[in-house]
């Protein structure tokens, strides 16, 4: 059995193994996405030995998880199963560069140092070609062997129990093919690894294997079966046919004596009118000819009307479009001055007119406005300020100036002017005060200073100010007014360049605006002053309209006195024109006829001339012609007829009265030969069938009276009750009735139940277009369950069943009571199952199926993100948190030391 799996340098494990021994159950356990079902799925690498059969994650097939289980490379990824029978020995898988995979079998233990190289800085992987000669000295009598395709078979499956196999199999299991390298324990454990795809189909296929049938298809339905009841039938009705035909065979016969005569005379009609027609065709070909008087009279009148005439005309015409031209432009022209004029009606260009000089004013005022908007938007753009550091000197100016004030309002009570009544300490004390201290109200005066020596005093400390330029003028109440109004101008400024700063996008729209209606009212303006210049021009072209006008009506005279001459000319042509037509019409009509006379392919000339005018050659022909036609479509209507009725595609109608001829006579032997048929066809075609729908129903007594009983030992969830019921294909199954009664030959009357037995088998054959039938073409599998209230449900195992955990248990144990029978029940041939989504099972689910694999010497791996209760062995992986070179993630590693073995009380 296998006893432990090793991962060595996948994509996702440094190193990773599960030892199973005498556990009977086993559970990884991990956060979503870290590995567990990657781990568990090598399993396809021992239990699924045809490559083509392998499914991961994802349903990805085996070409495309190379890369995850062998991290791209073939010198240093191993997948190694260790098996203990009778000993251990290990199997393992290694990718080639060709990215496939191989097989060794090496003998022995397990022994990780052997592939995996340890040091100060850790582990690493050891390569192929050291680890193979390290296996080498370790087993110099029993080195490592590459396996073939079938000496792998061989070792992982085999009913010989001496061959220590990992799986030993009864005798019954037999493989899919001698090439194939799967079997019945395959195509069913290869489920059990994604149990999300058991379907109703996989099913079906499994309980067939359980039947332990080989089930041959039926392949009476063929084209070759058929064929040989159509030969049957097609001999059997072409003899009644050939009775029945005789009387209008007799009358073909006679419609063929007169095809042949009426042929004969239109084979010298012909022959004749192909001797009249030279000598016709030539006298009328020298009338109509380009050198003919009639031809030199025609073209000489075409060449007047072409040349001198329409030149004459065209030229006229030409003065015309060039005279409707220009009246077209110059209205045009007018037209659009007009506009101007319309538009400019109350304007004149002069000092006067006020309209005129509004305009212009306009554009000034305009102008003047403009450029003091962009003065002002440039001035902001140079200037660079914020809008928070406007509003902050617009606060800071507001309140210097309401200070400022406030002192003018306040001058004989401020402080510095009363902190003594010696002036020269005044002007020593503003100096050294700050301005809003030298401000404030001489009320904050507690004591007046008398004497300024120095060094200053300044609260209990010295200052030496002798170094100090003191101001000679104290400040005035005009000082502090020019201050203010400084002050109120540059206060204006800042508001000012706020308002623009607050609304630029508004100020930039209003200077757009603005030089819109500028550009509008200078138009204006040039039109007005244009406007002069425009009236002459518009009069001038009014009298050029007029005079071109005048033109045009005395060509027009010309051109209608043109048209008159070329009518007159063009009446002569045509009657010349006429004549020449009704010539070339009547050999026109004599080539038609030779065309359609030559075109009778199915008539061949006779060499013998008739005499007749030649006018009446051609009707006499197309007359014996219908009559001819007439004969030869009864005739090939009666041929069609008979060739119908006898299924024949004779297209040659002396071979096919002569081959008829012959059947008639052959009547007696025909009839010996369907006897023969029908006695053939019995035995063919209804015995193999009637084999088939017995095979069938011992299938039937397989599952109702031996398979279900064993559903019956596991109760899952709320499910108190598990049957597999049979739905069949009721139409197929009385259409194979129908054609095994082919297979009864003696005192059966073909004339009642024959017809149903040859419908049933057509109507299969059309069906299943020549393809053999299936026993899982016979019927379909449904499950009935009846849940502990007693109620009964039919489910489909396409869908899910009941919850998530129900779904799994459920099919699980449905494909294990099948497995189990495939191989030997014993404590050394355990079988490895994978079952995942443990945590959707449910405590009780767990319980039962763990007891039911014990039992049968299954070894379920669980793989769930918690611990389950139950479970013998747990292994805990967690995803490693650092990074391997600051870039790439660390891969995972476990093993024993990852695992918790479990005693429970009272587990047996």
């Amino acid at each position: 059995m296998l006893n432990k799996i090793i991962i060595i340098n996948s994509e996702l494990y440094s190193k990773a193994s599960i030892q199973i021994g005498e556990n009977s159950s086993i559970q990884i356990t991990a956060e979503n996405n870290v590995g567990k079902s990657s781990f568990i799925n090598t399993l396809n690498f021992l239990y699924i030995t045809d490559n083509e059969q392998m499914r991961f994650e994802d349903d990805r097939k085996l070409s495309d998880s190379m890369k995850h289980y062998f991290d791209g490379t073939s010198l240093h990824s191993y997948i190694i199963f260790e098996i203990f029978k009778n000993g251990y020995y290990n199997i393992l898988v290694k990718a080639t560069p060709e990215n496939s995979i191989e097989y060794y079998k090496i003998i022995g233990e397990f022994d990780e140092d052997c592939f995996i190289e340890k040091s100060n800085q850790g582990f690493k992987a050891r390569r192929w070609n050291e680890a193979l000669q390290k296996l080498t000295l370790k087993n110099a009598t029993e080195p490592p062997i590459k396996l073939t395709n079938e000496e792998l078979y061989n070792l992982v499956y085999n009913s010989d129990k001496n061959k220590n196999p990992v799986v030993w199999l009864k005798k019954e299991v037999k493989r899919n093919g001698r090439k194939s390298f799967s079997n019945s324990f395959t195509d069913i454990y290869r489920h059990l690894i994604r149990t999300s795809a058991i379907n109703e189909k996989s099913f079906k296929s499994a309980l067939l294997i359980a039947d332990g049938q080989q089930h041959i298809p039926l392949n009476v339905l063929s084209s070759s079966s058929f064929e040989k009841i159509d030969e049957f039938e097609r001999k059997k009705i072409q003899l009644q046919n050939l009775v029945a035909i005789k009387p209008e065979f007799e009358k073909l016969k006679i419609l063929n004596d007169d095809f042949v005569s009426q042929e004969l005379i239109l084979g010298k009609l012909k022959h004749t009118f192909f001797k009249n027609f030279n000598k016709s065709e030539k006298e009328i070909s020298s009338q109509v000819s380009d050198t003919s008087e009639l031809s030199m009279s025609i073209a000489k009148l075409q060449k007047k009307i072409d040349t001198t005439l329409k030149e004459e005309r065209d030229k006229l015409v030409a003065e015309k479009t060039t005279a409707n031209n220009r009246i077209s432009d110059l209205t045009n022209e007018n037209k659009d001055i007009k506009t101007v004029i319309d538009e400019v009606q109350d304007y004149e260009p002069k000092e006067d007119n006020l309209l005129y000089q509004g305009l212009k004013t306009k554009v000034v005022e305009e102008t003047t406005i403009r450029e003091e908007l962009v003065s002002k938007l440039n001035q902001l753009k140079r200037s660079q300020f914020t809008k928070n550091e406007i509003e902050s000197s617009i606060r800071k100016l507001t309140k210097d100036i309401g200070r400022k004030k406030n002192s003018v309002s306040d001058f004989d009570n401020l402080l510095y002017q009363n902190i003594s009544k010696d002036e020269d300490v005044v002007r020593k004390v503003y100096s050294y005060l700050d301005n809003q201290v030298a401000n404030l109200d001489k009320s904050k005066i507690i004591k007046t200073i008398s004497k300024a020596d120095l060094p200053m005093s300044f609260f209990d400390g010295l200052i030496d100010v002798s170094s100090l330029e003191l101001d000679n003028e104290l400040p005035t109440i005009k000082t502090l007014q020019d201050e203010i109004i400084l002050l109120d101008k540059e206060l204006k400024e800042k508001e000012s360049q706020l308002k623009i700063i607050k609304d630029r996008n508004g100020v930039q729209n209003q200077v757009n605006t603005l030089k819109q209606s500028i550009d509008k009212t200078q138009s204006l303006i040039d039109k007005v002053e244009k406007k002069p210049e425009l009236e002459t021009l518009y009069k001038k072209n009014e009298e050029l309209i007029v005079a071109k006008g005048k033109e045009v009506e005395k060509t027009d005279e010309k051109i209608t006195k043109k048209d008159e001459e070329i009518n007159s000319i063009k009446l002569e042509l045509d009657g010349k024109k006429i004549e020449k037509n009704k010539l070339i019409k009547k050999l026109s009509d004599y080539k038609e006829q030779y065309n359609a006379i030559t075109g009778y392919d199915d008539i061949y000339e006779l060499e013998e001339e008739l005499k007749k005018p030649f006018d009446e050659i051609f009707s006499d022909f197309e007359k014996t012609y219908r009559t001819f036609r007439n004969t030869r479509e009864n005739r090939q209507k009666s041929k069609d007829s008979i060739n119908l009725k006898l299924n024949k595609d004779i297209q040659d109608i002396k071979t096919f009265i002569r081959e008829v001829d012959e059947e008639i006579i052959n009547i007696p032997q025909t009839t010996r030969i369907i006897d023969t048929l029908l006695d053939t066809l019995s035995h063919e075609i209804g015995s193999p069938t009637d084999s088939f729908l017995t095979q069938f129903e011992h299938f039937k007594t397989f599952v109702y009276k031996s398979y279900n009983r064993k559903l019956a030992e596991y109760p899952i969830s709320n499910i108190q009750d598990v049957k597999v019921k049979i739905n069949e294909n009721k139409d197929l199954i009385e259409d194979l009735k129908k054609i095994s009664n082919l297979k009864f030959s003696d005192g059966l009357d073909f004339d009642n139940a024959y017809e149903e037995s040859r419908i049933a088998l057509k109507r299969q054959l059309e069906t299943n277009q020549g393809k053999s039938i299936d026993i899982v073409d016979l019927f379909k599998i449904s499950v009935e369950i009846t849940k502990a209230t007693g109620k009964k449900e039919e489910i489909d195992l396409s869908k899910q069943v009941q919850s998530r955990g129900t779904n799994i248990v459920l099919k699980l144990y449905l494909f294990l009571n099948i497995l189990k029978e495939l191989v030997h029940s014993n404590e050394q041939n355990k079988v490895i199952i994978y079952v995942d989504e443990l945590d959707a099972i449910g405590q009780k689910n767990v319980k039962h199926l763990i007891q039911f694999c014990k039992v049968n010497h299954f070894v379920p791996v669980f793989a769930a993100p918690r611990k389950v209760e139950g479970i013998q062995k747990y292994y805990m992986i967690k995803e490693p948190s650092t990074l391997n070179n600051k870039t790439q993630k660390r891969k995972i590693s476990f093993g024993e030391l990852q695992s918790f073995p479990v005693k429970y009380r009272d587990a047996e």
